[in-house]
């Protein structure tokens, strides 16, 4: 998949990911805000989203529990397994608004190579596997 000129802010997920850079997305979950359909079991019982779906925030920031144990405890794991700090990326989101992160996002996970989108979970290109 060739990265879109535009990220939809609805891709990035109230833990701070950015679903396009997933290697499920369009394969075939469309992201944790978008739609349950091809989510795994543990997506489908993410406690975050489950928090965030209750509270009705446009992401977690702006919740008054932030950064609350939930999200820390996402974010070690996700760091121990993909160099991923999901919690930074959250408190991105939330000091400097959707719009930006969004871009720089989109700009961090292109292909320098290709203009494909680099995962995050193996960092290689979906459509050429350059690595980073």
């Amino acid at each position: 998949m060739k990265m879109p000129d535009k990220l939809d802010s609805k891709l990035l997920a109230p833990c701070g990911i950015n679903c396009i850079s997933c290697e499920r997305y369009q394969n075939p979950c469309a992201g944790c805000l978008i739609g349950d359909d091809g989510k795994t079991k543990a997506s489908l019982k993410c406690k975050i989203k489950s928090c965030f779906d209750t509270k009705n925030f446009s992401y977690c920031g702006r919740c008054s529990e932030f950064p609350c144990p939930q999200m820390k405890k996402h974010s070690k794991k996700y760091i121990k397994r993909y160099d991923l700090n999901t919690l930074e990326s959250a408190k991105r989101i939330k000091n400097r608004g959707i719009g930006k992160i969004t871009d720089s996002d989109r700009e961090k996970w292109t292909c320098p190579q290709c203009g494909g989108v680099i995962k995050f979970q193996t960092k290689k290109c979906s459509e050429c596997d350059y690595s980073l």
